[in-house]
């Protein structure tokens, strides 16, 4: 009786503890641009391994995020583009505070499966082969994509908006852009690299000609959320060496 009653009392002491640990765990929101979706699900993964917290990630594109924060959405820890977050930390949208950088990303271009590989090696070479092709994938600049905004402002400076127009596949965001491209509906995708390399490695023809390039660091923030002591130690798990890995093999320089 005495030992069923100790066995009894060991088992409540640990259902008790285990209680207190649940307890303690946090619900961590983040709000974050697409293109690092990749790599931050490897971190996140890891993180509430370790960690025991919970945490829920919504993805938008980075116009998309800037949107949602000044509509009010309430995100402990917020991830977008750098520039971005310091005009919205400027706007008193987030708290003051320097982003702390995760990776930089270039645009790259992606061939549907079996296509022919475009000249991408000059600014002429990439210009002929967007009028040879039939279909041209990229974002929507009105949906704030960022390379679709990017894009947009490349073809009027080489002078063929116009003649692009009839081929061109306008998606909300890149991996939308990368999955008209997989499914074989379009015959170029024009995204950031971390997004072609999420959805179809095998398609990635290289890196927009550098003179049209544009090279996007992407950083992470304090948001208005609540759960901040959670938040921090996320940040610091995705500034660890070995989250710099997960980045790096994402395509992030």
């Amino acid at each position: 009786m005495k030992k069923n009653t100790k066995t009894t009392r060991l088992f409540m002491s640990a259902a008790l503890a285990a209680v207190a640990c649940l307890g303690q765990a946090a619900e961590i929101r983040v709000l974050s641009a697409a293109a690092v979706q990749v790599p931050l699900t490897e971190v996140v993964a890891r993180y509430e391994k370790e960690s025991g917290d919970k945490v829920l990630v919504e993805y938008s594109t980075a116009g998309g995020v800037d949107a949602k924060l000044k509509e009010g959405y309430q995100a402990d820890l917020v991830i977008s583009d750098r520039q971005r977050l310091e005009a919205l930390a400027t706007q008193r949208v987030l708290p003051s505070g320097s982003p702390r950088t995760l990776g930089v990303v270039q645009i790259g271009v992606a061939v549907r499966a079996g296509g022919k590989r475009p000249d991408i090696a000059s600014v002429e070479g990439f210009k002929a082969s967007l009028l040879r092709a039939d279909s041209v994938a990229y974002g929507d600049p009105p949906k704030g994509s960022t390379t679709g905004v990017h894009f947009a402002k490349l073809l009027q400076q080489m002078g063929i908006a116009e003649a692009i127009r009839p081929a061109a596949q306008l998606a909300p965001n890149g991996l939308a852009v990368m999955k008209l491209v997989d499914e074989g509906k379009a015959e170029l995708g024009i995204t950031q690299i971390s997004e072609i390399l999420h959805v179809s490695p095998g398609t990635l023809v290289g890196p927009l000609p550098q003179e049209l390039q544009l090279k996007t660091s992407y950083a992470a923030a304090p948001g208005t959320g609540p759960e901040q002591e959670g938040a921090a130690k996320l940040l610091d798990a995705l500034s660890s060496a070995r989250a710099k890995e997960d980045f790096k093999h994402a395509g992030f320089d």
